[in-house]
C-alpha cells in the first residue's frame, strides 16, 4: 500500500472529511517536501503526522473528526491572528483547526499557517 492509499484509509471513503484531508495533505506535502508522513494511533484514532528530522519532531497532523469534518493540528504555534483560521479546543502541544467543507481550505491560509510552524519549529 502506498502512502496515499494509507492516508485515504484513515478516513471514511468518499466523505467530505476525506476530501478536506486530501486537500490539506497536498498543501502540507508541498510546503514540507522533506517531511515524513506516518499514520499513527491505530484503528480508532488514525492520525496522519508530518515530522522532520526524526519521528518525535512533529510539525502538524491531519485527522477525521466528528460529523464528517477534518482537523488540522499544528505544533509550535501558540496563537494566531487570522480572519478565517480559528483554533478550536485547548491542546497542550498542538492547536487544531476544524474544517467542515473542502471549500473552506484555502491554500494561501494554510501556507501562511505552515510558515508560522516552520519559523517556530526548532528542527
Amino acid at each position: 500500500m502506498d502512502a496515499l492509499d494509507a492516508f485515504k484509509k484513515t478516513f471514511t471513503d468518499n466523505s467530505e472529511a476525506q476530501k478536506i484531508g486530501l486537500k490539506l495533505r497536498d498543501i502540507v506535502i508541498s510546503f514540507f517536501p522533506e517531511a515524513k508522513e506516518s499514520i499513527v494511533g491505530g484503528a480508532k484514532v488514525k492520525l496522519a503526522l508530518y515530522t522532520r528530522n526524526g519521528t518525535n519532531n512533529v510539525l502538524c497532523g491531519i485527522q477525521q473528526a466528528a460529523n464528517d469534518t477534518c482537523m488540522l493540528y499544528v505544533h509550535h504555534v501558540d496563537s494566531i491572528s487570522h480572519e478565517r483560521l480559528k483554533f478550536s479546543g485547548k491542546g497542550k502541544h498542538a492547536k487544531r483547526i476544524k474544517f467542515e467543507n473542502a471549500s473552506d481550505v484555502m491554500e494561501g491560509d494554510i501556507t501562511w499557517l505552515l510558515k508560522q510552524v516552520n519559523e517556530n519549529a526548532p528542527y
